[in-house]
Order: structure tokens, then sequence, then C-alpha cells
């Protein structure tokens, strides 16, 4: 002990020493990994020399996509063999050290904007490095892809580790601008369209829709105005379920909710007793509804082409009937058909002027039909924009889940086996 009673600290531990000395130290040769441009991903070594000769070495793991300094960890005092070993592990090429400098603090400060932090050790190897002001010369990097956080699930990253990421770009840079990729074989269908994954799945929307758009989009014709149909989705629609009419809509509400077992069965029988429903209540526009899609869902397409048409002619404001019919003939190739029966418009307000708002299930159904036809018409820019409105409620309506299933094959058959 010192005569103050105060412990005298012979040797200083490396964290201290790197965190309070180690910018004292002489600058030596600084590499990162070759192929850092193209992945992405970069593996980052920076030395300081000690007057013994040995070096202090910082290593960087840096992802400039989307997460930042994903990993860090210093080795103290190491000999020229072992630092050897460490510039072979990293697989890099010498670069000059404002070049890293510019990548690890700007890796950094875009992937906190995302509202991810760097590795807890950061903390210790940042003082590696010099200090970042206006003294180190200002480079430009990209960072993202083209801007824009570009997260790529890596093999280590597990179910809740995706779901946190996601939900933290969700919250800080807002779902839809940013970019999600994962293994194509994880692309299926049977998986993706389950409780508890709508996320991921809108996710994959964004980037497939998204990566369209940028190869084709200024390539093809299109004749949406996407900010239209939003305006429809935010001014217009009521979120009634099957009509904007409140008194029909409880009856229509309560006729569904007491008949669901019929309706769900879909067999001769269930349109024998839907039938026989329709003579006791001529006044119910659901019965008319459910005849047709029975009647399409077991083939009868003559018979259904029957029913729709004295549905809508006896309930010409009830559009979920006429939505129906288009659909299907959209589904069945009958494109003029189908869009006759929109009006042969493009937009829900144009199409039906006489109403001034729409139920939401009803501008599903109108966008779905028309997405059908523009996919139908090789016209996958416009097909977009209506899936676009769709994703809102991909779960909700299954003719929404249908139609963008059927586009996002479509796009990764354009884009390629790079997707």
């Amino acid at each position: 002990m010192a005569k103050s009673g105060k412990v005298v600290q012979l040797f200083q531990k490396p964290e201290n020493f790197i965190k309070t000395r180690a910018r004292e130290l002489k600058l030596g040769n600084c590499y990162i990994s070759y192929d850092w441009e193209a992945s992405g991903i970069a593996n980052i070594l920076v030395s300081r020399i000690h007057t013994n000769g040995n070096f202090t070495l910082g290593i960087y793991l840096v992802d400039l996509l989307c997460l930042g300094i994903k990993d860090t960890t210093f080795k103290f005092n190491v000999g020229i063999e072992e630092m050897n070993y460490f510039i072979e592990l990293v697989n890099a090429d010498e670069v000059e050290y404002n070049m890293v400098h510019n990548i690890l603090y700007g890796a950094e400060a875009f992937a906190n904007d995302c509202g991810f932090k760097a590795h807890k050790d950061w903390a210790i190897t940042q003082y590696l490095l010099e200090e970042d002001n206006d003294d180190i010369p200002l480079i430009e990097i990209d960072f993202g892809e083209d801007g824009i956080p570009a997260y790529y699930v890596g093999p280590n990253d597990n179910p809740a580790k995706i779901k946190q990421i996601l939900a933290t770009l969700d919250k800080n840079v807002g779902a839809g601008n940013y970019l999600f990729y994962i293994d194509e074989n994880e692309f299926e269908d049977d998986e993706i369209i389950e409780d508890g994954n709508e996320q991921s799945f809108k996710q994959i929307y964004y980037t497939f829709t998204g990566a369209y758009r940028d190869k084709f989009g200024e390539n093809e014709a299109y004749t949406l105005d996407k900010n239209h149909i939003a305006e429809i989705w935010d001014q217009k629609v009521d979120l009634g379920l099957y009509s904007l009419n409140d008194e029909l809509d409880d009856r229509i509400i309560g006729c569904a909710e007491e008949y669901e077992s019929i309706f769900e069965d879909k067999s001769l029988e269930s349109i024998s007793q839907i039938h026989a429903l329709l003579i006791k209540n001529p006044h119910m526009p659901l019965f008319y509804a459910e005849l047709f899609l029975q009647y399409k869902m077991i083939g009868l397409h003559g018979k259904a082409d029957a029913i729709a048409k004295k549905g809508m002619q006896l309930f010409p404001d009830f559009l979920y009937l006429r939505f129906y019919a288009a659909h299907a003939a959209m589904v069945d190739g009958e494109l003029e058909k189908g869009l006759k029966l929109l009006n042969k418009k493009y937009n829900l307000d144009e199409a039906f002027p006489q109403r001034t708002a729409f139920a939401e299930g009803e501008f599903m159904l109108f966008y779905a039909a028309l997405c059908k036809y523009f996919m139908a018409n090789d016209n996958l820019i416009d097909a977009i924009t209506c899936s676009d409105a769709l994703i809102v409620e991909i779960y909700k309506y299954a003719c929404s889940e249908n139609a963008i299933l059927d586009l996002l094959s479509l796009i990764k058959a354009k884009l390629g086996e790079v997707y």
C-alpha cells in the first residue's frame, strides 16, 4: 500500500488501456474483406503498434445494409505472427485507415437510425479508432440498398431473432420502408399463410414487389394511380362487413352466423338448403351470393351465372355479388366479361359514381378482381398497385390472399434465380 492508503495498480487491464491510451499508439495497417462491397458485409481489422513492436488489434464484423456493427473484439499486445493469423482469417485486403473509419462509423450511425445498437464491445473497440471528428476526411459510402435498410436473414437467425429485428424495423422506419430477404426455400405458400406469420409474409411481399418495380418499373406501362386508390381507401371506405345500410348489414351478419355450417358445406345438399331458405326469405341478397359461390365451387357455371344475373337485378346495390361474379370471370379467363361487371373502370369510385362510400369487403373484392385482370394481361406493375391495396388485409379476405400469392409466383418467375 502507498502511504496515502490507496492501492497502487501496477498493471492496467487491457480494456482500460484501450479506452485511455490506445489512441496514443501509432496506427498500423488496416484490412477489410475483399468482397465487402458486393456482399454488404465487411470484416475489418485495425492495428495499433506498441513501443515494444507488438500490436493491439480491433476486429469488427459490420453489416452495411442494416444491422451495423454486429460483432467486435480486440486482441491485446500480440506479436506479428498472431496478427498475420487474424489478417488471413479476415480474408482481407489492405486499405487506408480513412476508408475503414468511414465504414465503421457510417454503418454504426445508419444502424442506429434503424433502431439497432452496436455490439456491446464496441464500447471498447471504438477507442482503437481515431476520434470521429472533422479531422477524418469524409468518404461517400453506400449504406443499405440505395439508402433503404435491407435485412438479410443470416444462417444463425432463429425465428425469435427475425421477429425481433422486423419489429425494430417496423417501429423505426415503418413497414414497407425496408427490404427483407430470406432463403428462397422458405417461400412456401403452406408455410407463410399461417397465424403469426403475417408480418414475415408482408415483408416477403414488399421485398419481391420492390425488386420487380426496380427492375421493370420504368419499362412497363401502367394505368393505375396508387395515390387515388389510397384516397378511396382512406376517405370513402366504411368498415361495414356487407353493406352500407346498417339495418341490412345487421340482417346479413345474423344470416351469415345462423347458416354458417350450410354456407361452408359446398355441396348439392347445401345448395338445396340455400334454395329453400331463399324461397322463405326472398329479400336476403346473401343467399344469392352464396348460391353463386357454391355453384361455381362444384362446377355448375351456367347455374352460377343465372343466379348471379337474377341477384344483381334484384339487388343492384349489393356489390358483393357483382364482384364475386367479376372475380370468378377473371379466374376463368373471361377477362372482358369480368371487366364489364366492373363497369370497365379501373377505379372503384369511377365504376360506381352513384355510391358515396364503399364497404371494406367491396373494396377488396374489386381490386382483387382487377389484380387478376392485370396479371392475365401480363401487366404486373398495375397488378402490384392493386395488390398494394390488398396486402392491408391479406388474411381477412380469401380473394386478397389468392391474388397476392398468384402475383408473387409470377414475380418470382420474372425476377429469375437470384430471388
